[in-house]
């Protein structure tokens, strides 16, 4: 890839700085441009140690972007911007971090993406990864952008990172070695016109691959574009002739004439979205012939990540979870399928355009429902019919109400199916600000 003497980054987040410290070390002139005032800045921008840069700051200006023949957005920059449409027309080249990074990296890549999920099966296959090739860079839209391995000195064997559909819309030659399809549900519609072209975004995880290249894809999935690599499914549900299925407790992979088989009871995950999620991993180690026995040894450790229906404490026989990861409905309706018992359900927060009603037929073990933030009117009017429900101020008043209407061997669980950010810096400032609240009963 051939890059201009000039750029401008957009959006100064994580992957912002670091595509700013790559394009100083080619010596290239950096522009930087983000909504937020410079003096709302100050803490971002000092973290680039003295790196010299022109700042565009406060409302995006057609003039200022039009200063630069290439643009480099970050993840959370829509792509629909009219100012981008705009410097697009004027023939400026307008690509993400991960179309970057890519053209400098040689090594093979393993991309995965879904609705939900992608976290834990990235991190997961990471970990087998590690234990059986050392050396392993483990990334993406996880938290270390792919750039920052462009920038590093350790070179890797393979490199396994989590992509977003915001990171998919601005691709152009990105081409992974093994890409996985989780799932596809509604989120992020108050970004997309459409499900539909939601559901665009993540099929083009698939769109420069070739038949020497692995999609790995879930079985439930109808194939809506073309996928031109050799491609595997994985199942629940369905005995699959090639893949990784689940059959009587047992996760079976099915490859090259052989097949392999792992309890599923061994695993300290829960939940059949987690199965899912394990039966990609499987599918992708066995892909790249990795033995059998580290595949086991990490999937028998493997206890997954915070804030995903996570444990917090039990107290007076009633247990806490934190699932503030879920920032969309379906995560929340898998989290419900995963808890056995009667459910207090705390959630609410920004929202995001897409259907609460999926979760009705798992309103059947909610025995509350305690609402909070933007969207608490919204959830009321389409769930509130189905169980008591309570609307409260913030999070520490929700927590109080489900702990007074709880019982021994009630579950309170807080999983929000939306985004933090209309009371919180992210899932993770919710998360942790939830522990702290049931930590001090």
């Amino acid at each position: 890839m051939r890059i201009p003497d000039r750029v401008l980054v957009v959006g100064l987040g994580e992957t912002g700085l670091a595509v700013a410290r790559f394009l100083h070390s080619m010596g290239r002139q950096i522009g930087l441009a983000d909504e937020k005032a410079e003096k709302d800045l100050m803490p971002v921008l000092t973290q680039l140690n003295g790196i010299p840069f022109t700042g565009h700051f406060g409302p995006h200006s057609i003039r200022d972007f039009l200063m630069y023949p290439m643009i480099i957005l970050s993840p959370g920059v829509d792509s629909e911007l009219p100012v981008l449409k705009e410097a697009k027309s004027h023939g400026i080249a307008i690509i993400g971090e991960i179309e970057l990074a890519s053209a400098f990296i040689q090594e093979p890549i393993i991309a995965i993406t879904g609705t939900n999920g992608k976290t834990t099966t990235t991190t997961l296959i990471g970990e087998i990864f590690t234990r059986a090739f050392r050396d392993v860079f483990i990334g993406g839209n996880i938290g270390n952008p792919l750039i920052n391995y462009v920038i590093g000195e350790k070179r890797a064997r393979y490199i396994v990172i989590e992509i977003s559909s915001f990171q998919l819309e601005t691709i152009k030659q990105f081409k992974p070695n093994l890409a996985v399809l989780l799932n596809i549900s509604e989120d992020h519609l108050d970004r997309y016109r459409s499900y539909e072209d939601y559901t665009h975004a993540k099929y083009r995880i698939f769109e420069n691959q070739t038949p020497d290249d692995y999609a790995v894809i879930n079985n439930n999935l109808l194939l809506s574009h073309t996928i031109h690599a050799r491609l595997f499914r994985f199942s629940t549900d369905t005995g699959l002739q090639e893949g990784a299925f689940l059959k009587n407790g047992l996760m079976h992979v099915r490859l090259r004439d052989k097949e392999y088989t792992y309890a599923r009871s061994r695993s300290p995950l829960v939940g059949i979205h987690n199965t899912e999620n394990i039966l990609a991993a499987l599918l992708v180690c066995h892909l790249y012939n990795v033995e059998h026995t580290i595949v086991e040894d990490v999937l028998h450790t493997f206890t997954g990540l915070p804030h995903r229906v996570e444990p917090v404490r039990t107290l007076r026989g009633v247990t806490f979870y934190n699932d503030s990861k879920a920032t969309n409905v379906d995560a929340t309706r898998r989290a419900l399928e995963s808890i056995t018992g009667h459910v207090i359900l705390i959630a609410g927060g920004r929202d995001k355009g897409g259907s609460y009603k999926i979760l009705v037929d798992s309103m059947k073990k909610v025995k509350a429902l305690i609402l909070i933030g933007e969207a608490k009117e919204r959830i009321q009017n389409e769930l509130g019919e189905y169980t008591d429900t309570y609307i409260e101020h913030d999070l520490t008043d929700a927590v109080m109400r489900a702990w007074h209407l709880s019982k021994a061997g009630d579950v309170i669980l807080f999983s929000p199916m939306c985004s933090s950010f209309d009371m919180f810096r992210d899932y993770k400032h919710r998360g942790e600000t939830f522990k702290t609240i049931v930590e001090s009963l």
